[in-house]
């Protein structure tokens, strides 16, 4: 025991206040004013407010706190423990939208790697390709199975001589389109092709014009 009790009680008890006329006027709780005067630390709140008790009780009774403060024991004060927080994890989310734009990229990759491959294979029979020397300088010319050229590279042939319907044929599988001119042309049968603009060995494809001249 130190003297902080004793000089509390003799105080109060000189004076004639009850503990309750000081839990009254202080606004302390009774339980800590009684711990205060019998120096039972262990049910004093932190140290801060157990300090703060003193310094009421003792300028209530009359007395200098900053004299008691030295007989304090802060030491026998128990700091409220605290648990420790449980560690939280955040769960890991998918946005929806992010999600969304994963799959439109991954499929327009595939999309593209899968026009490119078959773009890449097709060996259809229709066609073939007529290779040409290293020095030749003349187009490429696709033809079909018939024969005829065909295609986007298409060098036109001469068409003089051919049926309309021969030679409107051959254009059109070019891409390219074309205008039908009607002349009288002596004894030529009519219907029959007497001249053509491009002329014979010019590249047509889609976006040309050919112009026909045909007997009529």
């Amino acid at each position: 025991m130190t003297p902080l009790g004793e000089i509390l009680r003799s105080a109060r008890q000189t004076k004639g206040i009850t503990i309750e006329d000081a839990e009254r006027v202080t606004r302390i709780p009774k339980k800590y004013l009684e711990a205060l005067e019998v120096e039972n630390y262990s049910i004093l709140p932190a140290p801060v407010y157990a300090r703060g008790f003193l310094r009421s009780y003792a300028g209530y009774l009359g007395l200098d706190a900053q004299e008691l403060l030295p007989f304090f024991p802060v030491g026998h004060v128990e700091e409220p423990k605290l648990e420790p927080l449980p560690e939280v994890r955040q769960p890991r989310t998918w946005n929806m939208n992010s999600v969304i734009a994963m799959v439109v990229v991954v499929s327009l990759i595939a999309i593209v790697v899968l026009l490119y491959s078959v773009g890449r294979d097709d060996t259809s029979p229709s066609f073939q390709r007529v290779g040409t020397a290293a020095n030749d300088t003349t187009p490429d010319v696709i033809t079909g199975n018939d024969g005829i050229p065909v295609g986007p590279d298409l060098a036109i042939p001469d068409l003089v001589g051919l049926s309309v319907a021969d030679a409107t044929d051959i254009i059109v599988q070019s891409g390219a389109t074309f205008i039908i001119v009607g002349v009288q042309e002596g004894d030529i049968p009519a219907g029959q092709v007497i001249g053509h603009q491009p002329p014979p060995g010019t590249p047509i494809g889609p976006g040309d014009v050919v112009t026909l001249s045909v007997s009529r």
